[in-house]
């Protein structure tokens, strides 16, 4: 069975902050595995300016970051593995992956750096039937569509909010020749736009509609308008859009670690950490996967101190990492 010191499981941002650090500080032979087939992650859809102030000294956009983190990877001992899913952690660090090339395959780690991320789930806060119109996203996805795949899934959305995530999302689609119809503000989630939100779309005039509940979709097939009441109960709105971005919730992804009973919050659903050591010996964390619901509010979220933390456990308990 092949044997590596550090693996990193996701080449999102985190993970190759993470590996980068690490393999800076000594770290050798590292592999970080990616079920997608490019790298960077979420921040691929981050075409704005404002990461790796810390890393790099200035702010760059979300593809730029990944292109210069990419590059460093390539001045230390490191292996990036895509279209390749991690199907568990067993015990003794034995990872279990499958990919076209090899199947399925086992290896063993010195250390691991769970790096996952998070996915968007629905959490029962829509109150109206998502799979009767064409035309229903999530804002997670309708980003991939539009900054990924270069597909629009729709042009005159309805776009509810519970971060700042669906603001950049609106500013998106203005950008790519669609107009918003409205950004719908969930109350429950709490979210209040900062300034620096509002900035980003300022130039599109975009409605922004306060104190109301999406109540009713209407269309032949595909979403033609929607129905908002408004919460005091005193009017009634309808607004015409051909595509509904839904802002949902986000829970971090940790199947794979499901036989070796790591501790997590049970609200939020995150591993429970001593800096970023999960209660796994040699198991480390960073990235969305530690924030869970919380990550669509962070704006730099970096690997760099779970490296630095993956590299001193390795040198502690190693005797190959003493020199």
């Amino acid at each position: 069975m092949m044997e590596y010191d550090l693996v990193v499981v996701g080449a999102g941002i985190a993970g190759m902050t993470a590996a980068l650090e690490a393999g800076k500080r000594g770290t050798k032979n590292i592999l970080i595995i990616e079920r997608e087939d490019y790298i960077g992650g979420i921040l691929n859809q981050c075409i704005h300016s404002g990461f790796g102030l810390e890393l790099l000294g200035e702010e760059v956009t979300g593809p730029e970051f990944i292109n210069i983190i990419n590059e460093k990877l390539k001045d230390i001992d490191c292996t990036i593995k895509l279209k390749t899913s991690v199907l568990e952690i067993s015990k003794d660090n034995i990872i279990s992956y499958v990919n076209e090339k090899e199947g399925i395959n086992e290896i063993k780690a010195k250390a691991i750096i769970l790096a996952t991320g998070c996915r968007e789930r629905y959490t029962g806060n829509i109150l109206i039937p998502t799979n009767k119109y064409e035309g229903v996203s999530t804002v997670g996805n309708a980003h991939r569509f539009i900054n990924i795949e270069g597909l629009f899934p729709g042009k005159e959305p309805l776009i509810t909010a519970n971060s700042r995530w669906a603001m950049i999302l609106a500013r998106r689609v203005q950008i790519e020749g669609g107009k918003v119809s409205a950004i719908l503000l969930s109350e429950d989630s709490g979210y209040i736009p900062t300034e620096e939100d509002l900035e980003l779309i300022k130039p599109f005039n975009i409605k922004i509609l306060k104190g109301y509940t999406l109540t009713e979709l209407s269309g032949d097939g595909r979403i033609q308008s929607a129905k908002l009441k408004n919460n005091n109960g005193s009017d009634e709105i309808e607004i015409n859009c051909d595509s509904l971005f839904l802002s949902v919730g986000y829970y971090p992804e940790l199947g794979i670690v499901k036989k070796i009973n790591l501790l997590k919050d049970k609200e939020k659903r995150v591993p429970i950490l001593e800096g970023f050591k999960t209660s796994i010996d040699g198991i480390f964390a960073c990235g969305n996967v530690i924030y869970g619901t919380d990550c669509v509010n962070l704006k730099n979220i970096d690997g760099i101190e779970c490296g630095i933390e993956a590299a001193k456990y390795l040198k502690d308990n190693f005797a190959s990492f003493s020199e």
